[in-house]
Protein backbone atom coordinates (compact mmCIF):
# COMPACT_ATOMS: atom_id res chain seq x y z
CA UNK A 1 0.00 0.00 0.00
CA UNK A 2 1.16 3.57 -0.66
CA UNK A 3 1.40 6.09 1.82
CA UNK A 4 -1.43 8.37 2.41
CA UNK A 5 -1.38 12.07 1.75
CA UNK A 6 -3.18 15.13 0.99
CA UNK A 7 -1.33 18.50 0.55
CA UNK A 8 -2.08 21.61 -0.75
CA UNK A 9 0.15 23.78 -2.57
CA UNK A 10 0.29 27.50 -3.50
CA UNK A 11 1.76 28.51 -7.27
CA UNK A 12 2.88 31.70 -8.94
CA UNK A 13 -0.67 32.19 -10.87
CA UNK A 14 -2.68 32.19 -7.93
CA UNK A 15 -3.83 28.77 -7.44
CA UNK A 16 -3.93 26.50 -4.56
CA UNK A 17 -3.74 23.38 -5.91
CA UNK A 18 -4.94 19.91 -3.75
CA UNK A 19 -3.00 17.26 -3.94
CA UNK A 20 -4.21 13.49 -3.00
CA UNK A 21 -1.83 10.64 -2.49
CA UNK A 22 -3.47 7.26 -4.26
CA UNK A 23 -4.24 4.07 -2.09
CA UNK A 24 -1.78 1.75 -3.90
CA UNK A 25 -0.02 0.92 -6.85
CA UNK A 26 -1.17 -0.67 -9.60
CA UNK A 27 0.36 -4.62 -9.79
CA UNK A 28 2.36 -3.62 -12.95
CA UNK A 29 4.22 -1.05 -11.18
CA UNK A 30 4.44 -3.34 -8.50
CA UNK A 31 6.09 -5.73 -10.78
CA UNK A 32 8.50 -3.50 -12.56
CA UNK A 33 9.29 -1.76 -8.77
CA UNK A 34 10.22 -5.42 -7.97
CA UNK A 35 11.96 -6.06 -10.79
CA UNK A 36 14.29 -3.57 -10.65
CA UNK A 37 14.80 -2.37 -7.31
CA UNK A 38 15.30 1.08 -8.78
CA UNK A 39 15.34 4.23 -6.43
CA UNK A 40 12.85 6.30 -8.75
CA UNK A 41 10.21 8.37 -7.67
CA UNK A 42 6.81 7.06 -6.89
CA UNK A 43 4.31 8.94 -9.20
CA UNK A 44 1.76 8.76 -6.70
CA UNK A 45 0.30 12.08 -6.10
CA UNK A 46 -2.78 13.29 -8.45
CA UNK A 47 -5.00 17.16 -8.70
CA UNK A 48 -7.73 17.17 -6.80
CA UNK A 49 -8.80 20.74 -7.17
CA UNK A 50 -7.98 24.19 -7.51
CA UNK A 51 -8.89 27.19 -5.20
CA UNK A 52 -8.27 30.37 -5.75
CA UNK A 53 -8.53 33.00 -9.00
CA UNK A 54 -5.94 32.96 -11.96
CA UNK A 55 -3.81 36.17 -11.96
CA UNK A 56 -0.62 36.33 -11.09
CA UNK A 57 -1.61 39.68 -8.72
CA UNK A 58 -2.98 37.10 -6.79
CA UNK A 59 0.55 35.09 -6.22
CA UNK A 60 0.19 32.83 -3.30
CA UNK A 61 3.04 33.93 -0.89
CA UNK A 62 2.76 31.45 1.96
CA UNK A 63 0.20 28.64 2.69
CA UNK A 64 -0.16 27.34 6.32
CA UNK A 65 -2.17 25.51 8.23
CA UNK A 66 -4.60 27.08 10.93
CA UNK A 67 -3.37 25.94 14.68
CA UNK A 68 -6.17 24.89 16.68
CA UNK A 69 -6.40 24.46 20.54
CA UNK A 70 -4.02 21.32 21.52
CA UNK A 71 -6.56 18.97 23.34
CA UNK A 72 -7.23 15.96 21.00
CA UNK A 73 -11.04 16.11 21.35
CA UNK A 74 -11.59 19.90 19.67
CA UNK A 75 -8.72 19.53 17.36
CA UNK A 76 -10.78 16.17 15.53
CA UNK A 77 -13.68 17.79 15.29
CA UNK A 78 -12.47 21.11 14.02
CA UNK A 79 -12.17 21.56 10.01
CA UNK A 80 -8.47 21.68 9.15
CA UNK A 81 -8.32 25.35 7.81
CA UNK A 82 -5.14 27.07 5.83
CA UNK A 83 -4.30 30.94 6.00
CA UNK A 84 -2.98 31.69 2.25
CA UNK A 85 -0.87 34.54 2.11
CA UNK A 86 -1.37 36.52 -1.11
CA UNK A 87 0.57 39.06 -2.85
CA UNK A 88 -0.56 42.53 -2.68
CA UNK A 89 -1.63 42.38 1.36
CA UNK A 90 -4.81 39.75 1.19
CA UNK A 91 -5.11 36.92 3.40
CA UNK A 92 -7.55 34.21 2.90
CA UNK A 93 -8.44 31.54 5.28
CA UNK A 94 -9.84 28.74 3.37
CA UNK A 95 -10.95 25.38 4.34
CA UNK A 96 -8.78 22.60 3.31
CA UNK A 97 -11.39 20.70 1.92
CA UNK A 98 -13.10 22.48 -0.32
CA UNK A 99 -11.62 25.68 -0.38
CA UNK A 100 -14.18 27.72 0.63
CA UNK A 101 -13.74 30.46 2.69
CA UNK A 102 -13.80 29.89 6.54
CA UNK A 103 -14.57 33.74 7.53
CA UNK A 104 -17.65 33.73 5.72
CA UNK A 105 -16.15 34.82 2.05
CA UNK A 106 -14.53 37.57 4.03
CA UNK A 107 -11.22 38.29 3.16
CA UNK A 108 -8.46 40.44 5.33
CA UNK A 109 -6.78 43.01 3.29
CA UNK A 110 -4.02 44.30 4.94
CA UNK A 111 -0.82 46.64 3.47
CA UNK A 112 0.78 45.98 0.23
CA UNK A 113 4.29 44.87 1.91
CA UNK A 114 2.73 41.87 3.60
CA UNK A 115 5.34 39.18 3.58
CA UNK A 116 3.58 36.17 6.16
CA UNK A 117 0.56 35.88 7.93
CA UNK A 118 -0.04 32.58 10.83
CA UNK A 119 -3.44 31.60 12.12
CA UNK A 120 -4.36 30.39 15.53
CA UNK A 121 -7.77 29.12 17.09
CA UNK A 122 -7.81 29.74 20.67
CA UNK A 123 -9.65 26.83 22.83
CA UNK A 124 -13.48 27.67 23.59
CA UNK A 125 -12.90 27.71 26.89
CA UNK A 126 -10.76 30.50 27.02
CA UNK A 127 -13.43 32.67 25.58
CA UNK A 128 -11.01 34.75 24.11
CA UNK A 129 -13.54 34.72 20.70
CA UNK A 130 -12.84 32.92 17.24
CA UNK A 131 -9.53 32.74 14.50
CA UNK A 132 -6.90 34.72 15.14
CA UNK A 133 -4.44 36.32 12.33
CA UNK A 134 -0.94 37.29 13.06
CA UNK A 135 0.32 39.40 10.20
CA UNK A 136 4.10 40.26 9.46
CA UNK A 137 5.13 43.23 7.29
CA UNK A 138 8.33 44.16 5.28
CA UNK A 139 8.52 46.92 7.11
CA UNK A 140 9.34 45.01 10.38
CA UNK A 141 6.02 45.46 11.49
CA UNK A 142 3.75 42.91 13.30
CA UNK A 143 0.12 43.21 13.42
CA UNK A 144 -2.56 40.75 15.02
CA UNK A 145 -6.55 40.62 13.32
CA UNK A 146 -9.85 38.89 14.78
CA UNK A 147 -12.83 37.44 13.09
CA UNK A 148 -15.70 38.82 14.66
CA UNK A 149 -18.54 36.63 14.11
CA UNK A 150 -21.02 38.81 15.29
CA UNK A 151 -20.65 41.55 12.76
CA UNK A 152 -19.08 39.68 10.02
CA UNK A 153 -15.70 41.14 9.74
CA UNK A 154 -12.10 41.16 10.65
CA UNK A 155 -11.12 43.97 13.52
CA UNK A 156 -7.18 44.72 13.66
CA UNK A 157 -6.10 44.48 17.93
CA UNK A 158 -3.35 45.92 17.22
CA UNK A 159 0.15 46.61 15.98
CA UNK A 160 3.85 47.05 16.66
CA UNK A 161 7.77 47.39 15.35
CA UNK A 162 9.50 44.26 15.76
CA UNK A 163 12.47 44.96 13.88
CA UNK A 164 13.95 47.65 11.48
CA UNK A 165 12.80 45.24 8.37
CA UNK A 166 11.86 41.98 7.92
CA UNK A 167 12.42 38.46 5.46
CA UNK A 168 11.25 36.27 7.37
CA UNK A 169 9.43 35.16 10.38
CA UNK A 170 7.44 32.03 12.28
CA UNK A 171 4.42 32.87 15.00
CA UNK A 172 3.09 30.28 17.93
CA UNK A 173 -0.18 31.79 18.37
CA UNK A 174 -0.34 28.94 21.30
CA UNK A 175 2.05 30.83 23.35
CA UNK A 176 1.77 34.50 21.73
CA UNK A 177 5.54 34.37 20.93
CA UNK A 178 7.05 35.34 17.01
CA UNK A 179 10.18 34.98 15.78
CA UNK A 180 11.38 37.46 12.98
CA UNK A 181 14.54 38.87 10.90
CA UNK A 182 15.33 40.79 8.40
CA UNK A 183 18.37 42.28 6.31
CA UNK A 184 20.38 44.92 6.98
CA UNK A 185 21.97 46.46 10.02
CA UNK A 186 19.71 46.12 13.32
CA UNK A 187 18.20 43.42 11.70
CA UNK A 188 19.47 40.67 13.84
CA UNK A 189 17.00 37.72 14.50
CA UNK A 190 14.11 38.73 17.73
CA UNK A 191 11.83 37.19 19.78
CA UNK A 192 8.62 38.75 20.91
CA UNK A 193 5.94 38.14 22.68
CA UNK A 194 2.82 38.78 20.64
CA UNK A 195 -0.11 39.60 23.52
CA UNK A 196 2.21 42.12 25.28
CA UNK A 197 4.03 43.57 22.72
CA UNK A 198 7.14 43.19 24.53
CA UNK A 199 10.86 41.73 23.03
CA UNK A 200 11.89 39.23 24.92
CA UNK A 201 15.48 38.23 23.08
CA UNK A 202 17.82 39.57 20.78
CA UNK A 203 20.60 37.54 19.15
CA UNK A 204 23.89 39.38 18.93
CA UNK A 205 25.47 38.76 15.69
CA UNK A 206 28.08 36.23 14.92
CA UNK A 207 32.03 37.31 15.51
CA UNK A 208 34.26 39.12 12.80
CA UNK A 209 35.68 36.88 10.39
CA UNK A 210 39.67 36.01 9.90
CA UNK A 211 39.33 39.12 8.18
CA UNK A 212 38.02 41.16 10.60
CA UNK A 213 34.89 42.15 8.63
CA UNK A 214 31.34 41.17 9.84
CA UNK A 215 28.79 40.72 7.49
CA UNK A 216 25.62 42.85 8.23
CA UNK A 217 22.67 40.32 9.36
CA UNK A 218 20.74 38.61 6.51
CA UNK A 219 18.11 36.34 7.92
CA UNK A 220 16.30 34.58 4.89
CA UNK A 221 14.51 31.70 6.99
CA UNK A 222 13.22 31.20 10.45
CA UNK A 223 11.67 28.15 12.21
CA UNK A 224 10.91 27.45 16.03
CA UNK A 225 11.69 24.08 17.21
CA UNK A 226 8.94 21.91 18.24
CA UNK A 227 8.46 20.84 21.04
CA UNK A 228 10.55 23.85 22.69
CA UNK A 229 7.79 25.70 23.37
CA UNK A 230 9.41 28.76 22.12
CA UNK A 231 12.42 28.34 23.79
CA UNK A 232 15.04 26.90 20.53
CA UNK A 233 15.07 28.36 17.26
CA UNK A 234 16.38 27.54 13.56
CA UNK A 235 17.72 30.44 11.20
CA UNK A 236 18.94 30.16 7.89
CA UNK A 237 21.17 33.12 5.94
CA UNK A 238 21.71 34.69 3.15
CA UNK A 239 25.21 33.54 3.93
CA UNK A 240 24.32 29.31 3.40
CA UNK A 241 24.86 29.46 7.27
CA UNK A 242 22.16 27.79 9.58
CA UNK A 243 22.18 28.73 13.34
CA UNK A 244 20.85 27.03 16.21
CA UNK A 245 19.36 29.00 19.20
CA UNK A 246 18.71 28.15 22.39
CA UNK A 247 17.21 31.70 24.57
CA UNK A 248 18.84 29.79 27.98
CA UNK A 249 21.80 29.51 26.54
CA UNK A 250 23.46 32.65 24.97
CA UNK A 251 22.81 35.80 22.53
CA UNK A 252 24.99 33.69 19.92
CA UNK A 253 24.26 30.62 18.26
CA UNK A 254 24.54 27.43 19.98
CA UNK A 255 24.86 25.50 16.29
CA UNK A 256 26.28 27.55 13.07
CA UNK A 257 27.01 25.43 10.05
CA UNK A 258 27.41 26.13 6.42
CA UNK A 259 25.61 24.39 4.27
CA UNK A 260 25.70 24.26 0.48
CA UNK A 261 26.12 27.60 -1.32
CA UNK A 262 23.31 29.09 -1.91
CA UNK A 263 20.76 31.34 0.00
CA UNK A 264 19.06 28.97 2.84
CA UNK A 265 14.98 29.54 1.55
CA UNK A 266 13.51 27.46 4.04
CA UNK A 267 13.74 25.56 7.43
CA UNK A 268 11.69 23.06 9.41
CA UNK A 269 11.87 21.55 12.61
CA UNK A 270 11.10 17.48 13.00
CA UNK A 271 8.33 16.40 15.42
CA UNK A 272 10.32 15.85 18.78
CA UNK A 273 12.64 18.93 17.72
CA UNK A 274 16.07 17.16 17.54
CA UNK A 275 16.14 17.46 13.95
CA UNK A 276 16.47 20.40 11.44
CA UNK A 277 15.01 20.49 7.76
CA UNK A 278 17.49 22.63 5.61
CA UNK A 279 16.76 24.24 1.91
CA UNK A 280 18.46 26.55 0.11
CA UNK A 281 17.99 28.06 -3.40
CA UNK A 282 19.89 25.61 -5.48
CA UNK A 283 17.57 22.95 -4.94
CA UNK A 284 19.80 21.58 -1.93
CA UNK A 285 17.77 19.62 0.72
CA UNK A 286 19.21 18.19 4.10
CA UNK A 287 18.76 16.87 7.10
CA UNK A 288 20.55 18.09 10.34
CA UNK A 289 21.05 16.26 13.60
CA UNK A 290 21.16 18.93 15.75
CA UNK A 291 22.50 16.68 19.36
CA UNK A 292 25.23 15.28 16.38
CA UNK A 293 26.01 18.69 15.51
CA UNK A 294 26.52 17.62 11.73
CA UNK A 295 24.09 17.13 8.42
CA UNK A 296 22.37 13.62 8.43
CA UNK A 297 21.82 13.46 4.69
CA UNK A 298 20.53 14.99 1.91
CA UNK A 299 17.21 14.54 -0.02
CA UNK A 300 17.61 14.12 -3.17
CA UNK A 301 15.83 14.91 -6.58
CA UNK A 302 15.27 18.88 -6.90
CA UNK A 303 16.61 21.32 -9.19
CA UNK A 304 15.14 24.56 -8.38
CA UNK A 305 15.08 26.39 -5.20
CA UNK A 306 12.58 25.49 -2.57
CA UNK A 307 10.56 27.72 -1.26
CA UNK A 308 8.97 25.62 1.71
CA UNK A 309 9.02 22.83 4.02
CA UNK A 310 6.02 21.13 5.51
CA UNK A 311 6.65 18.30 7.93
CA UNK A 312 3.15 16.04 8.20
CA UNK A 313 1.68 16.05 11.87
CA UNK A 314 2.83 12.50 12.35
CA UNK A 315 6.40 13.17 11.70
CA UNK A 316 7.18 10.37 9.26
CA UNK A 317 7.39 11.99 6.25
CA UNK A 318 8.64 16.22 5.11
CA UNK A 319 7.62 17.54 1.73
CA UNK A 320 8.77 20.44 -0.44
CA UNK A 321 7.85 22.34 -3.46
CA UNK A 322 9.77 25.22 -5.52
CA UNK A 323 10.65 26.41 -8.35
CA UNK A 324 10.87 23.40 -9.85
CA UNK A 325 7.31 23.25 -10.18
CA UNK A 326 7.26 19.61 -8.27
CA UNK A 327 5.80 18.46 -4.37
CA UNK A 328 8.23 15.87 -3.26
CA UNK A 329 7.08 13.96 -0.34
CA UNK A 330 10.32 11.61 1.61
CA UNK A 331 10.26 9.19 4.26
CA UNK A 332 11.68 10.96 6.93
CA UNK A 333 13.64 8.30 8.59
CA UNK A 334 14.88 6.80 5.16
CA UNK A 335 15.04 10.34 2.93
CA UNK A 336 13.75 8.05 0.32
CA UNK A 337 10.64 10.02 -2.11
CA UNK A 338 7.62 7.96 -1.90
CA UNK A 339 5.50 10.48 -3.65
CA UNK A 340 5.96 13.16 -6.33
CA UNK A 341 3.60 15.08 -8.92
CA UNK A 342 4.47 17.87 -11.55
CA UNK A 343 2.41 20.84 -10.47
CA UNK A 344 3.13 22.93 -14.40
CA UNK A 345 3.80 25.91 -12.55
CA UNK A 346 6.37 27.42 -9.87
CA UNK A 347 5.24 26.54 -6.50
CA UNK A 348 6.09 29.16 -3.63
CA UNK A 349 4.57 27.12 -0.77
CA UNK A 350 3.58 23.44 0.46
CA UNK A 351 1.77 22.05 3.48
CA UNK A 352 0.00 18.96 4.74
CA UNK A 353 -3.53 18.09 5.54
CA UNK A 354 -3.67 15.75 8.03
CA UNK A 355 -7.37 15.22 7.32
CA UNK A 356 -7.00 12.55 4.28
CA UNK A 357 -9.90 10.31 3.40
CA UNK A 358 -8.56 7.45 5.44
CA UNK A 359 -8.75 10.06 8.48
CA UNK A 360 -11.98 10.82 8.45
CA UNK A 361 -13.51 7.73 7.48
CA UNK A 362 -11.93 6.35 11.15
CA UNK A 363 -13.15 9.37 12.26
CA UNK A 364 -16.93 8.91 11.16
CA UNK A 365 -16.18 5.25 11.88
CA UNK A 366 -15.67 6.54 15.84
CA UNK A 367 -18.58 8.98 16.18
CA UNK A 368 -20.61 5.96 14.88
CA UNK A 369 -19.32 3.50 17.65
CA UNK A 370 -19.81 6.32 20.12
CA UNK A 371 -23.54 7.31 18.99
CA UNK A 372 -24.55 3.32 19.45
CA UNK A 373 -22.79 3.06 22.93
CA UNK A 374 -24.66 6.22 23.74
CA UNK A 375 -28.10 4.92 22.67
CA UNK A 376 -27.25 2.10 24.72
CA UNK A 377 -26.95 3.37 28.24
CA UNK A 378 -29.61 5.79 26.85
CA UNK A 379 -31.42 7.19 29.93
CA UNK A 380 -34.19 9.74 30.41
CA UNK A 381 -33.67 12.81 32.12
CA UNK A 382 -36.64 13.92 34.89
CA UNK A 383 -37.13 16.84 35.98
CA UNK A 384 -37.61 17.68 40.32
CA UNK A 385 -41.02 16.83 40.22
CA UNK A 386 -40.93 13.65 38.19
CA UNK A 387 -38.11 12.46 40.33
CA UNK A 388 -40.74 12.98 43.46
CA UNK A 389 -43.62 11.61 41.63
CA UNK A 390 -41.88 8.44 40.73
CA UNK A 391 -40.50 7.99 44.49
CA UNK A 392 -43.89 8.43 45.89
CA UNK A 393 -45.06 5.83 43.38
CA UNK A 394 -42.78 3.45 43.90
CA UNK A 395 -43.17 4.10 48.15
CA UNK A 396 -46.92 2.85 47.44
CA UNK A 397 -45.68 0.32 45.32
CA UNK A 398 -43.54 -1.01 47.79
CA UNK A 399 -46.05 -0.36 50.46
CA UNK A 400 -49.17 -2.52 48.91
CA UNK A 401 -46.78 -5.27 47.98
CA UNK A 402 -45.97 -5.60 51.48
CA UNK A 403 -49.17 -5.19 52.46
CA UNK A 404 -50.37 -7.78 50.52
CA UNK A 405 -47.76 -10.51 51.35
CA UNK A 406 -48.93 -9.57 54.80
CA UNK A 407 -52.52 -10.29 54.36
CA UNK A 408 -51.25 -13.82 51.81
CA UNK A 409 -49.43 -14.36 55.32
CA UNK A 410 -52.40 -14.05 57.43
CA UNK A 411 -54.74 -16.13 55.51
CA UNK A 412 -52.00 -19.16 55.31
CA UNK A 413 -51.93 -19.37 59.24
CA UNK A 414 -55.51 -19.17 59.23
CA UNK A 415 -55.79 -22.17 56.76
CA UNK A 416 -53.23 -24.13 59.00
CA UNK A 417 -55.30 -23.61 61.85
CA UNK A 418 -58.18 -24.66 60.51
CA UNK A 419 -56.57 -27.52 59.39
CA UNK A 420 -55.40 -28.82 62.44
CA UNK A 421 -59.05 -28.29 64.28
CA UNK A 422 -60.30 -30.08 61.36
CA UNK A 423 -58.02 -32.91 61.77
CA UNK A 424 -58.36 -33.03 65.78
CA UNK A 425 -61.67 -33.07 65.45
CA UNK A 426 -62.10 -36.45 63.17
CA UNK A 427 -59.80 -38.27 66.22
Amino acid sequence: MAPSFRLLAGDELGYVRAFVSTKALSSSKKAAAAADDSDEDDESLSLVGKFGALGRENRALKTRPVVYDSSSSSREHQPCACVVTRRGGRIEVMDARSGASAAEGETLTTRSDLIDAHGWMPPPRTNDGGLKIVSVYESGDVGTHAWDAANVKWTERGTFKAAPNATSADADGALGKIVLGGKGQGADVVVWDIEHEKRTYKAKPPPVNWLGYRAPPWVSATCFAASSECVRFFVGTGEHRFRHYDTRADKRAVLDLDIGNGVITAVASSLDGQEAYVANARGLFEIVDLRAGKTRGRFKGNSGSIRQISVHPSGTHVACAGLDQYVRVYDARTRKCVSTVFAKQPLTSVMFDARTLEYEAALAEKEKKTKSKKKKTKTIALTDDDGREMLTKLKKKKKSSTELDDEDATKKKKKKKKTKTASVHIE
